[in-house]
């Protein structure tokens, strides 16, 4: 059976710029003066990558960046988990039907691989009535380096009921950076141009199956079965 991964923002749900707005205010306080995220690429990265380039963005040298970031990563979760509401939450189309469909047809827990903080990410999947869904995951929290984290999540299924194998595993995420880590890990990967990543772009990183968005499962479902032997 296959191990699915799946990323969060722009691939399950939008957030209307909750994160942002919470990684802004977070480290204003911190650092004692407004900070600005203005230049810095948020999709597809991780929250302590994302961090510390804000911090070096807002005057902050490498050295003081990395002293300050993980007081930064503190207060940021501790006022995401407090300030994040249903309110701020959409769930794409397609996605309770399709982890619906294929926690049914697969009988095994499904994962995450994601940049948020462990604690972020649940809250996020909690606003939007998705935390039922997943059991295990890769978190920023785990690794500042994306591409390590398909195969942390991988060794976290054996605890599932999963026999990780690259072969059989499938992240599905929404930008080029789900791309990348799929390819680095040696694995599968399905790219859905729901997110800031245009279609065209995510074209031309070469992922195994390109979708428009995840309202349509027939096309997503028969490449699961070819790569679960079915």
């Amino acid at each position: 059976m296959p191990l699915l991964l799946f990323d969060i923002d722009g691939t399950l749900l939008l957030s209307d710029g909750v994160g942002r707005r919470t990684i802004r205010e977070a480290l204003t306080e911190i650092v004692g003066r407004p900070v600005t995220s203005d230049t810095v690429a948020f999709s597809g990265r991780t929250d302590p990558a994302i961090m510390r380039d804000v911090l070096m963005e807002s005057g902050c040298s490498l050295e003081e960046a990395n002293e300050l970031l993980p007081q930064c990563l503190e207060a940021f979760a501790a006022i995401f988990c407090e300030r994040v509401e249903e309110r701020h939450m959409t769930v794409l189309p397609g996605v309770h039907e399709l982890l619906d469909t294929v926690a049914s047809r697969y009988g095994l827990p499904l994962g995450l691989v994601t940049g948020n903080l462990d604690v972020t990410a649940e809250a996020k999947l909690r606003a939007a009535g998705l935390e039922g869904y997943f059991s295990f995951g890769a978190y920023g929290s785990d690794h500042e380096n994306r591409n390590l984290l398909p195969g942390v999540a991988m060794q976290r299924s054996e605890a599932h009921g999963h026999t990780p194998a690259a072969e059989r595993t499938v992240v599905i995420g929404d930008t080029e950076h789900d791309i990348s880590c799929s390819r680095y890990a040696g694995v599968s990967v399905v790219a859905v141009a729901t997110g800031k990543i245009p279609y065209d772009v995510l074209e031309a990183h070469q992922p195994d199956l390109l979708l428009e968005d995840l309202a349509d499962h027939s096309g997503l479902l028969a490449f699961l079965d070819d790569v679960s032997g079915r």
